[in-house]
């Protein structure tokens, strides 16, 4: 197996993440849960072809011995989201995951409880702080209110 994840397509990539819920799958099971999860029915074929693309990448083990053949994750989840989200980091906020978390900020994306968690995460003594520091630094002409404006 390689070390690096294989660059993958998205619907590489959703069919990866119904083979990580599944742990292992056949064509038909790994085709019937991905139905299941998006609401889509892709052909028989379709699913085939792209868990053949997968093994050819690496990105998937194939057990041959049996039939039908059964199909595993060569990787897991956490490597391939993070090779993903450093590609995205790379080719959106020209490398710097600092300007992606004040994008989602300053979005008002990340909301008060969510940033006490990432700051419990990081390990900071004061995350109410932090918190109230990152609320500060929002631009002053956020069309939504924040949760401090509208109680004064």
């Amino acid at each position: 197996m390689s070390k690096t994840p294989p660059d993958l397509t998205p619907a590489e990539f959703d069919l990866m993440k119904v083979l990580w819920q599944l742990e292992r799958g056949t064509v038909a099971e790994v085709r019937a849960e991905q139905a299941r999860r998006s609401g889509s029915d892709l052909a028989y074929t379709t699913v085939m072809t792209l868990l053949g693309r997968l093994a050819a990448k690496g990105a998937v083990t194939v057990d041959r011995a049996r039939q039908p053949f059964v199909y595993r994750p060569a990787f897991r989840r956490d490597s391939i989201v993070r090779e993903r989200l450093k590609q995205f980091i790379d080719s959106v906020f020209d490398g710097k995951a600092e300007s992606l978390v004040l994008h989602l900020v300053e979005d008002e994306s990340l909301g008060r409880d969510e940033l006490r968690r990432i700051q419990r995460r990081l390990g900071s003594d004061e995350p109410e702080q932090a918190a109230e520091q990152a609320e500060a630094e929002k631009p002053a002409d956020r069309a939504r209110p924040s949760s401090r404006d509208r109680t004064r």
